[in-house]
C-alpha cells in the first residue's frame, strides 16, 4: 500500500515538475528558431 502512495506522488510531481519545464522548452526552442 505505502509502494502505491509513493508511485502516486511521484507521477503527480512528475506532471507537476513538467508542466513548466514543457512551456520552458517550447519557449527556448521558439527563441532559437
Amino acid at each position: 500500500m505505502d509502494s502505491q502512495i509513493i508511485l502516486k506522488l511521484l507521477s503527480l510531481f512528475v506532471v507537476v515538475a513538467s508542466g513548466p519545464l514543457v512551456i520552458f522548452l517550447i519557449v527556448f526552442s521558439n527563441s532559437k528558431l
